[in-house]
């Protein structure tokens, strides 16, 4: 069964704290605070709090860019997060998994860069014989 993704518009509640898991992989928690809005309401709701987590490379892009009060778009899913306080007493809850996060542009612009992609470390080595066979190389011709 697929969790169904969810999306979501707020602004970010607390400064997005990356940590690094045991396996050295990094990820990043903050809350998200969305207000809704009630058309023709003389009263509009309190916002609603969520708790978030990236993982990876959105998890450091996040702690980069985003800061307290940033108005961003999130698209995820919903997973139960219950905890146990002092008291010894049971609370239920959830998290949002994010996906995907990025800047509500209605109020704001920014610029994107792109991180260069990484060169191999080693060459790639024909594919057991599809490119046909490695061809011989004399480097008696090369100056070094």
């Amino acid at each position: 069964m697929t969790t169904p993704s969810v999306g979501f518009v707020g602004n970010v509640a607390t400064e997005p704290e990356v940590r690094f898991s045991k396996a050295g992989k990094p990820w990043c928690s903050f809350r998200l605070s969305v207000k809704p809005y009630v058309a023709g309401a003389t009263e509009q709701p309190q916002p609603e709090f969520y708790d978030l987590v990236a993982f990876g490379s959105l998890a450091e892009n996040v702690a980069d860019t985003c800061r307290k009060g940033s108005r961003i778009v999130v698209s995820g899913r919903i997973e139960d997060a219950s905890w146990t306080g002092n008291d010894g007493t049971e609370h239920p809850g959830q998290k949002i998994i994010a996906d995907a996060i990025g800047p509500d542009l209605r109020f704001t612009s920014t610029t994107s860069t792109r991180p260069k992609a990484a060169m191999p470390t080693k060459p790639t080595p024909t594919l057991d014989g599809l490119l046909g066979p490695e061809p011989k190389r004399d480097h008696a011709d090369e100056p070094f």
